[in-house]
């Protein structure tokens, strides 16, 4: 979510919200049927999201168990319509769609799903974010935050913890066979 100026009043549902146009700089969402404008990530942001999708890939897809998306948008609820666009998913293979991939938002949530944090974020909207993601049904959440070199886990609205460098990433029972130091995401 963004700030509240950038939240637009009417209410779209997803065929709609298809139809805007690009806007340069900003990455659009769909949000309990509201368009929220964010500006566009830094370099620092996308440095960190690359590193983390080249995990995700090599640690996850390379290996068979699924897909990694990147800033690819997902359908988490159609009333009232959300659609988010997580900086990097991961999509067990058990769960693609039978159509496979395709231009349509998947009506699902990632099991996997990972939100770098830029200057624009606030730290509320980022953990509003990542409890919809698990309610909607991502099995894991990571909030990877570069300015502070941590990766808040999320497994449960009751089971959250913060790592920090020096301490170990798992991919938890999405990708269990993934561990990395959480420093390496940053470097």
């Amino acid at each position: 979510m963004a700030t509240h100026a950038n939240v637009r009043d009417e209410r779209l549902d997803v065929d709609e919200y298809m139809a805007l146009p690009e806007e340069d700089g900003y990455r659009l969402e769909l949000y309990r049927g509201r368009l929220v404008r964010e500006p566009g990530p830094g370099p620092r942001h996308g440095r960190v999201a690359f590193r983390v999708l080249d995990l995700l890939r090599r640690e996850g897809e390379e290996k068979g168990r699924g897909l990694v998306f990147f800033d690819t948008g997902f359908t988490l609820t159609s009333a009232p319509a959300t659609v988010r666009i997580p900086d990097v998913a991961f999509v067990t293979s058990s769960r693609i769609p039978q159509e496979g991939v395709t231009d349509r938002f998947w009506e699902l949530t990632p099991d996997l799903v990972v939100e770098v944090v830029s200057s624009s974020n606030l730290a509320s909207e980022m953990q509003q974010k990542a409890v919809d993601y698990l309610d909607t049904g991502a099995r894991m959440v990571w909030v990877v935050d570069p300015a502070r070199r941590t990766v808040t886990v999320y497994r449960s609205r009751a089971e959250i913890r913060i790592l920090v460098e020096g301490e170990i990433l798992d991919g938890g029972d999405v990708l269990p066979a993934l561990r990395a130091a959480v420093e390496s995401l940053f470097s």
